[in-house]
């Protein structure tokens, strides 16, 4: 009788044991979700070659040491944007499922996550790799959560804004690289990302427009219910991505020469899906435009990661 007690408590035992784990994994699954891991991955993808475009092979670890700090001030700006926004996540069917509306995270436990990663991340940056890159990781985050957030709810502007902390991360990589923002270089890098941007949300912005009116915001897409100046906004972007991709890769050799064609290449593309999204404005050609942006932006960090190694 004994015998079979503890063996029906071992069983017992190890079905708790066995019943926690996942709990314990979906918990830590819904912080990482926090942090919005694919946008910190093309993060980090864009500071990496933004150091190596600098010109000077920076060593290993001051890689390593730039893509952790960059990661922890990324990350809080993310969580304190979901934190910030929660109340109106809850509405949009596109966002009601984050860790936040759906309560599978605790409010003052992602302020507090976001608080504490970017003191530490700053930190780190300051004391790792040089105080230059850790004044653009504070930039950057500063006007991602304290201007871009709130002005979606006065401004259609907001996009705009929102392209600048968006693009400052290639001179978190280009200063870790000692890379001087005197350099036009680093601006030129800046515009890449800055006018990548515009085609990229302006189709987001279209495809969720109804739920981002019925939550408050205040995007183009609805004040301008015409659709010319998303249209607008999705062709300049698309021009000056054709403009950036020449400036980033000068054709001064034969192999820099067809990098550069080919980098036009995937603009001229994205210039053709905006198009299409102006003679057509509906869901389908948005999404195309969306999916070719996102095919567009790291084909062109490929080229030029290209041109600054062999071209």
């Amino acid at each position: 009788m004994e015998t079979t007690s503890r063996v029906t408590t071992s069983r017992l035992e190890a079905g708790s044991s066995v019943a926690l784990a996942p709990a314990a994994s979906r918990g830590l699954s819904s912080y990482i979700e926090l942090t919005k891991p694919r946008i910190l991955t093309m993060i980090l993808l864009t500071v990496v070659m933004a150091m190596v475009a600098a010109g000077t092979l920076p060593s290993l670890q001051t890689v390593l040491h730039a893509c952790i700090g960059t990661a922890l001030v990324a990350a809080s700006a993310s969580v304190l944007n979901q934190w910030m926004e929660r109340e109106r996540d809850a509405i949009m069917a596109r966002t009601c499922k984050r860790p936040l509306p759906s309560g599978r995270v605790a409010s003052s436990q992602a302020a507090w996550m976001g608080w504490v990663m970017v003191v530490l991340g700053s930190v780190y940056l300051g004391t790792l790799v040089n105080l230059p890159t850790m004044y653009c990781g504070l930039a950057t985050w500063g006007l991602y959560v304290w201007v871009y957030t709130p002005l979606k709810m006065i401004s259609w502007t907001n996009t705009l804004v929102g392209t600048l902390p968006g693009a400052l991360p290639v001179w978190m990589g280009w200063t870790a690289a000692e890379g001087s923002l005197a350099d036009p270089r680093a601006w030129i890098l800046l515009g890449v990302l800055v006018a990548w941007q515009l085609p990229h949300f302006m189709a987001i912005a279209y495809m969720y427009r109804q739920q981002y009116e019925a939550a408050g915001y205040k995007m183009i897409t609805v004040t301008d219910e015409s659709g010319r100046g998303a249209n607008l906004h999705a062709i300049l972007g698309s021009i000056a991505c054709i403009v950036f991709a020449v400036l980033a890769v000068p054709p001064v050799s034969i192999l820099s020469g067809v990098l550069c064609v080919l980098a036009v290449a995937v603009s001229v593309w994205q210039l053709i899906a905006a198009i299409r999204f102006r003679r057509h404005q509906d869901m389908k050609t948005a999404r195309k435009m969306l999916h070719v942006s996102l095919l567009q932006l790291p084909l062109t960090m490929l080229f030029i990661l290209l041109a600054a190694l062999y071209g």
